[in-house]
């Protein structure tokens, strides 16, 4: 009888993938890719026209991979409970030492990007490092900044995170009716407006302008949720020769693409890198970044590293460098055992043999919500008397990832500590977490009783009150039902990254000092070990202010040469509490750009203001009131003899979600030039 049944399942079964087969190929006999090349892409759900068909294959995907846990060795290792006492011998630190004879000898980065008067990407260029080397103005005559034109696009008000990038005197941006828009850099006026007729994030993190020398055409590339699109950049048109009639499906993406020899690479959350012909959009190959049972496939869940922090690329070289987020959920890690690759990452890929080079993780099996937030920066430092080529990324914890281009290996030593073990049972934490000395911090990456607010007894007392029945500590883990304490959603470095001077090696990062209170539930209580994250929300005094000392917003100087500060200041002040002379700095989303005239400008705070600050000192220089706060990174490019700095002024979308009625969305687009 036994023998019987199990026939019945196995035909079943059969059965099943016969007809999940038959489906497929009929809904792939259906599916348009004349302008892909099928031999090189990979079978992926996201092929399939019919929404019914893909629902139907993800159900079974999700049915697979819950029996192949179930039955798999690993995981019911895995979900053995930790022995504490596995940890008790175990050194208290663990520190990975860089040799001082194996760097590769560097290239000056300045001499790869000459042309800084032009602003092709939102990163500046594709060593994102956001610098200009214009000088004309500096730290003598900022003050004698004006506007030189404000544009409004009355089409909405929702808040741009992407500066805006300019070529030959004309300046592009998306704005927040889901339009790309083409300005004259001299006085604002609107030359062309494209609507983008599907999706809503267009170009929400930037757009590129390449030149295609051999076809004559200045081509304009951005993502749009699941496209990437082709623009004529002279006239606003769909390029129609650019994958079908101007745009390419792709797996969903706010990052925009960089450029190595007429090849289009963009980052997507499948989470893949994917490669397109620059001119046709052709798919040459594409790599996932998720691996399950030692493959890598196409999941979009977000249990591996979600992409969402940006791209760049070492055009000399042919490597593309990016960073990659935290693995979902948040702060529950049992249904994602081990250390959750590629997650919390910074990836090399050599574009040219097709194949990664490196990786280099810095939280592992995250359950704090620590990403790797920003695009990765391209620069040269000195260090050892030789010059070195590295990549720079700065995270949520407040640190600075300082790495050898070709290696992936730490320049600065690079320490980690015992971690606490899980107070979850199922979960598994690893044993070491990053404890950096160099570079050092820019923003608290541990939160601490001496943390706690002391503008005034009440809300001092309020906050004490709360953390007397919390967690909270290096690298603290969840217990059910009680909060933890940490720095994560508005704490270290955020999208907006960092700027670095690349004749003087100094790196300018904006941050946040804001906790959060954050927990997990009994999600099912007939499942065991299923949870799910708790309601997640910042920690507030009694007047609605950060519960921790001030500052809550800073602008950090820092020297790439010796990972030392130079210095650090409040970015932003609340009126209320400057009056009494309090100023505290204040959650920003904003970013900074240095200029080669000794300026560093910066805006992004809730008092709406831009400011320049000497590059030196953090000297604050100049200030101006927007009309809506900045939403992201100011640009700087020159037009006739002139330079003038513009930014975006809609609100910001995360701040609006953090303090509502205090923040109000808005369609502008400022710029700045020296008047007499």
């Amino acid at each position: 009888m036994k023998i019987n049944i199990f026939k019945s399942i196995v035909v079943f079964l059969l059965t099943l993938v016969i007809l999940l087969i038959l489906i497929a190929l009929y809904d792939l006999a259906n599916y348009d890719s004349s302008y892909i090349n099928r031999n090189s892409l990979t079978f992926s759900i996201n092929n399939l026209n019919s929404k019914k068909t893909k629902k139907l294959f993800k159900y079974y995907e999700n049915l697979y991979q819950g029996i192949a846990s179930k039955i798999s060795e690993d995981h019911k290792k895995y979900w053995k409970p930790e022995d504490p006492n596995l940890r008790i011998n175990l050194p208290k630190t663990k520190v990975i030492l860089k040799k001082k004879d194996d760097f590769f000898p560097g290239k000056k980065i300045e001499d790869v990007e000459k042309n800084f008067s032009n602003w092709p990407r939102s990163h500046g260029g594709f060593s994102s490092m956001r610098f200009s080397s214009l000088d004309l103005i500096n730290n003598n005559n900022v003050g004698k900044l004006k506007l030189a034109w404000i544009f409004h696009s009355k089409d909405g008000k929702k808040g741009m995170q992407a500066n805006p990038v300019v070529y030959e005197g004309l300046v592009y941006a998306p704005t927040p009716g889901n339009y790309i828009v083409c300005l004259d850099g001299t006085n604002g006026e609107e030359i062309w407006k494209y609507k983008v007729e599907k999706g809503y994030h267009a170009a929400k993190r930037g757009l590129l302008i390449w030149e295609d020398k051999k076809k004559d055409i200045l081509r304009l590339y951005f993502t749009n949720d699941d496209q990437l699109i082709s623009l004529n950049a002279k006239t606003g048109k769909l390029i129609k020769s650019f994958g079908k009639n101007g745009i390419i499906k792709i797996g969903s993406s706010p990052i925009p693409p960089v450029v190595i020899d007429n090849q289009l690479i963009v980052v997507t959350f499948r989470p893949s890198i994917e490669v397109y012909d620059i001119q046709s959009g052709k798919l040459y190959w594409k790599f996932y970044l998720r691996k399950i049972n030692k493959k890598f496939i196409d999941n979009r869940d977000f249990r591996g590293g979600n992409p969402w922090g940006g791209i760049s690329a070492d055009i000399q070289n042919g490597i593309v460098y990016l960073t990659t987020g935290n693995p979902k959920p948040n702060h529950v890690g049992t249904s994602r055992p081990g250390k959750n690759l590629f997650a919390n990452s910074v990836i090399a890929f050599d574009v040219k043999n097709k194949k990664k080079l490196w990786h280099f993780q810095e939280t592992c099996h995250d359950i704090w919500n620590f990403d790797i937030p920003s695009t990765p920066i391209l620069t040269t430092i000195n260090k050892y008397g030789k010059r070195i080529d590295v990549v720079v990324a700065v995270t949520k914890l407040g640190n600075t990832l300082v790495l050898d281009r070709y290696t992936g290996e730490p320049i600065f030593d690079y320490e980690m500590k015992l971690a606490p073990i899980s107070r979850l049972p199922g979960e598994k934490t690893c044993e070491y977490q990053p404890s950096l000395k160099l570079p050092e911090p820019f923003a608290r990456n541990v939160f601490k009783k001496e943390d706690v607010t002391n503008l005034n007894k009440s809300s001092r007392d309020y906050i004490l009150s709360i953390i007397k029945n919390s967690n909270y500590g290096f690298f603290e883990t969840h217990e059910l039902n009680i909060d933890t304490i940490e720095y994560n959603y508005q704490g270290g470095a955020q999208w907006t990254g960092a700027s670095i001077d690349p004749y003087n090696n100094v790196m300018y990062v904006t941050a946040n000092n804001i906790p959060w209170k954050v927990g997990v539930r009994i999600h099912n209580t007939k499942a065991k070990f299923k949870y799910i994250d708790k309601k997640e929300e910042p920690l507030r005094d009694l007047d609605g202010y950060p519960g921790v000392k001030p500052p809550w917003g800073t602008l950090t100087a820092i020297n790439l040469n010796t990972g030392k500060i130079i210095w650090q200041v409040p970015l932003g002040h609340y009126e209320v509490l400057k009056s009494n002379g309090i100023i505290t700095g204040t959650e920003n989303f904003g970013g900074a750009t240095a200029t080669r005239g000794g300026l560093v400008f910066a805006a992004g705070t809730l008092d709406k203001l831009i400011r320049a600050f000497d590059s030196e000192t953090g000297i604050e220089l100049w200030s101006y009131k927007l009309p809506y706060i900045g939403s992201a990174p100011p640009t700087s490019y020159e037009i006739n003899g002139e330079q003038y700095i513009v930014i975006p002024a809609t609100g910001g979308i995360t701040l609006k979600e953090n303090y509502g009625d205090i923040v109000e969305l808005g369609d502008a687009i400022v710029a700045f030039k020296l008047q007499d």
